[in-house]
């Protein structure tokens, strides 16, 4: 092969291998942020999870030692209800998954097991019933009712953005109803900052 030819075959070997170098995907740990994520005005995935992982930590242990919890006789049920995302700029994608991990941390702790039931709420269970034709539910899942006011109450939760300029503070505002009165019996909140990257000229 003269050697002009084989150069060129050398030359375009070196590129193909360089191409799928550059095309290689790496697996990143789930709490790692990039730098393409840091140049995205939006909430790093990374604190979404660190997020739905305090906060569940968090809550049970607040909502397991409230004194009007504690004092209650047997078992509470708590009502997982709405979380609203108000940032008007975090995806719906991005809110769900950060939601739905947040119930599964609520719904899988283990530290208040003996006195804290978390139940999803009877409306998508009965959507959920409907759409697969369920036998035996008819006016309701787990009709007649199935729980006690005086020991049953709701979860709920919003979460906002404040913005400026390349900084994001986003605030998690969670409250706990209480059946028997409509009292809101406890409220907390919690915060994250975000900084967007920013290159050096």
């Amino acid at each position: 092969m003269p050697r002009t030819a084989a150069a060129l075959l050398l030359a375009a070997v070196s590129l193909s291998v360089l191409a799928a170098c550059q095309e290689r995907q790496y697996r990143l740990e789930p709490t790692e942020t990039t730098e393409w994520e840091a140049r995205n005005k939006q909430i790093f995935p990374a604190a979404l999870i660190e997020f739905s992982d305090s906060a569940a930590e968090q809550l049970v242990k607040k909502l397991y030692n409230l004194p009007r919890i504690r004092n209650t006789d047997g078992e509470v049920t708590i009502i997982l209800g709405d979380l609203n995302n108000k940032t008007q700029i975090v995806s719906t994608n991005d809110f769900e998954m950060m939601a739905q991990r947040l119930r599964n941390n609520l719904l899988n702790s283990s530290i208040a097991a003996d006195k804290l039931t978390f139940v999803e709420e009877r409306a998508r269970m009965q959507r959920l019933a409907n759409k697969e034709r369920v036998a035996g539910v008819t006016g309701g899942v787990a009709d007649p009712a199935a729980y006690e006011a005086d020991r049953t109450y709701a979860l709920t939760g919003d979460f906002y953005r404040v913005s400026r300029d390349a900084v994001n503070q986003y605030y998690m505002q969670f409250q706990l109803v209480s059946f028997a009165t409509n009292q809101i019996v406890w409220s907390d909140r919690m915060d994250v900052k975000q900084q967007q990257y920013q290159r050096k000229p």
